[in-house]
């Protein structure tokens, strides 16, 4: 348990409540909120999920900073239409931790709270679906038809597609990947450094990566950058939703139906399902995908008992499961 101590002047109090009543759009405020203890990807997750229950908020005329149990539970009910447990369960600590952060009873804590999210936690225990696997067959079409395309987003995209997949790449490690993570032997092949790990690419891969390197004159910085309409090669790195429509777009070139729609995941999960199928074991998949436990590889293997036994080990219990 992360220890973050309440915002204790009276004033900073107030000025930080005022903020916290209208959207938010940085994650700096967080940062200060929370005193440095979460990672930007985690501070990105309090920001949207407190931002919708503001908008929920807003459009029912309900008070979100201190909010009522009743606020919150209804809150709860009007999300669990469209959103799944695990969201359910992050917008109660969201709103829990803006609480208390502010001194302010934690409305979360309530035992209507915690029986409306015990009724989803029944309902809703079998509602996780992985990403649509991205495999090795998906990405060897994408190479036939794009590897001689002149275009800089084909190209950019086919060496996204191609090192996401072959490196096993999150989402945030290839938005942060730099010219410095990059060494280039004298046969031309690539490795990507990622913190302490480095990855061989395949000839294939190194390819895609040297062409778009070449195409888009980068030198330093930022590997994968932003494209206009008109083909010009920003300066801006690509966010999350940036690489999803990438791989929006590479469903939609294979002409896979709309009920099959790639997501920045996507390769991650095919590429531990292409493993798994060629014989490599579990803990081999963690690490070479740098999983921090054997739950999520063995998930996307289909090997549902080794995940649920994997995950069974980090859970404790919550207040509302008390």
């Amino acid at each position: 348990m992360k220890k973050i101590y309440p915002i204790s002047d009276e004033n900073d109090k107030q000025k930080s409540m005022k903020a916290f009543t209208h959207p938010i759009e940085s994650i700096d405020i967080w940062e200060v909120l929370t005193q440095k203890q979460y990672s930007s990807n985690t501070l990105l997750a309090f920001k949207n999920d407190w931002n919708s229950f503001l908008q929920y908020c807003q459009d029912n005329h309900a008070t979100p900073l201190p909010a009522t149990v009743k606020t919150v539970h209804h809150f709860i009910e009007t999300m669990a239409k469209k959103r799944k447990l695990a969201s359910l369960k992050r917008y109660i600590v969201t709103i829990g931790l803006v609480h208390r952060c502010h001194a302010l009873p934690d409305p979360c804590r309530h035992t209507e709270v915690r029986l409306v999210l015990n009724k989803y936690c029944v309902e809703k225990k079998d509602d996780y679906k992985n990403a649509n696997a991205f495999r090795d067959d998906h990405l060897q079409q994408l190479v036939d038809v794009f590897s001689v395309s002149a275009k800089p987003k084909d190209i950019r995209d086919l060496a996204i597609w191609s090192v996401m997949f072959e490196a096993m790449l999150k989402r945030s490690e290839l938005a942060a990947l730099t010219i410095e993570n990059i060494s280039i032997d004298s046969s031309g092949l690539i490795s990507l450094h990622i913190q302490e790990h480095t990855i061989a690419l395949s000839p294939m891969a190194s390819r895609s990566m040297q062409r778009w390197l070449t195409v888009g004159m980068i030198e330093s910085g930022v590997v994968f950058r932003r494209i206009d309409r008109h083909s010009n090669i920003g300066e801006q790195p690509l966010d999350h939703s940036s690489i999803y429509r990438v791989f929006r777009r590479a469903g939609e070139e294979l002409g896979l139906s709309q009920d099959y729609i790639f997501s920045g995941q996507s390769p991650r999960v095919g590429a531990a399902k292409d493993l798994s199928d060629a014989g490599v074991s579990i803990p081999d998949i963690q690490s070479q995908g740098r999983w921090k436990s054997p739950a999520m590889p063995a998930q996307y293997a289909g090997h549902k008992d080794k995940h649920d036994t994997e995950i069974a080990k980090y859970v404790k219990k919550k207040d509302w499961e008390k």
